[in-house]
């Protein structure tokens, strides 16, 4: 798969046709062919392990329903499938097309993900990360990414649906690159001063040359600060490839961005990506921020991944920050900066932090 192709978001068929599903077990085929037969469904086994399941109109979504009532969720993620329009047959030469079936139904069901994405119907809210020792002083700003389905239902639509929706139906690449370049649109828009955190998955991107060429020359036909953008690695826990993601980062570098990595101590994986990367800054997880001044097992852990941090030349950012004691400890433990809703919440235009008293 090139990246060229990635830009291309596929669009589920909604025309008559049939769906050719080629189930993991033999058992699995022939039990949803009597139950789509119970249904007046006539399906048939056109070729070894190769059940043709007919549909009138609509697609693969007309009939998402009634597969999900009879597939478990491992059958329709490990059953292979492709739809074909009507008039065309199963050949060998189909086999390569085919794709998991839980992908296909959930691109299916993706059409409002992919007219957000071409229209780029995108609006950012920023949460400002702040000085630990002087809260009042805005470092800079995290870019967060919400969605809105059409300009007359401005409804928001959350990250979690979003990259959700993106990561089941194979947009991830797509939705990715969008909320990139927006996050610096609207960043530039805002005009801030100092630095803005912006976002990335690295599972996403397949050569850095080509991938983050659309950044780049967004960054450049902008006019923007290169030096202020910081590009955050989220998801570290899903990198298998190390060094894959080092050369990602080092095109970052050498672009003029600067890299963060964002949950430190939610697993190993981001631990050993620390030696790796030597990211400019690392963003503690919310999760061992989370009443720390109580529980003295995440104190520890914490005081060692600061000095640790420190000893590297890596600032710190402690994100998730709500009580005024979890901000005490920080500040008492020399954290650079810190992020919450004690501080600001997100919002668009950007808010002011305020300080607790």
């Amino acid at each position: 798969m090139t990246c060229k192709d990635c830009q291309v978001i596929e669009r589920s068929p909604q025309g008559p046709g049939s769906l050719f599903l080629a189930p993991f077990l033999s058992h699995t085929l022939k039990a949803l062919k009597q139950q789509l037969s119970n249904q007046g469904i006539q399906a048939q086994e056109v070729d070894a392990g190769v059940l043709q399941v007919p549909v009138p109109t609509g697609g693969p979504g007309a009939v998402d329903a009634t597969l999900r009532k009879h597939l478990s969720e491992a059958e329709i993620t490990d059953c292979r499938a492709v739809f074909l329009p009507e008039g065309e047959a199963f050949t060998l030469a189909t086999l390569p097309h085919t794709q998991s079936l839980m992908t296909l139904l959930a691109r299916a069901g993706s059409g409002w993900l992919a007219d957000m994405i071409e229209a780029e119907r995108f609006i950012f809210h920023f949460q400002p990360i702040v000085h630990c020792q002087n809260p009042g002083q805005i470092f800079a700003h995290e870019s967060l990414v919400r969605g809105y389905l059409s300009d007359e239902d401005r409804t928001l639509v959350f990250p979690d649906r979003l990259f959700g929706q993106a990561r089941a139906s194979q947009m991830m690449f797509q939705l990715d690159r969008a909320a990139r370049i927006n996050a610096i649109r609207q960043a530039v828009g805002h005009g801030f001063d100092g630095r803005v955190f912006i976002n990335f998955n690295p599972t996403t991107i397949y050569d850095p040359t080509y991938c983050l060429k659309t950044t780049l020359d967004e960054v450049e036909r902008l006019g923007a600060d290169a030096h202020r953008l910081v590009f955050e690695v989220v998801e570290s826990e899903e990198v298998s490839d190390s060094g894959h993601l080092r050369r990602i980062v080092d095109f970052y570098r050498n672009a003029g961005f600067q890299v963060a990595l964002d949950d430190l101590g939610a697993g190993y994986a981001s631990l050993n990506l620390l030696s790796e990367l030597r990211p400019d800054f690392v963003k503690f997880d919310r999760a061992l921020v989370s009443h720390v001044d109580q529980d003295v097992f995440k104190q520890k852990v914490l005081a060692k991944l600061i000095e640790m941090a420190h000893d590297l030349g890596i600032l710190t950012i402690a994100e998730g920050v709500e009580e005024k004691a979890e901000w005490q400890w920080l500040k008492a433990h020399a954290v650079d900066y810190v992020q919450g809703y004690l501080f600001a919440r997100p919002g668009s235009p950007p808010p002011r932090p305020v300080v607790p008293t």
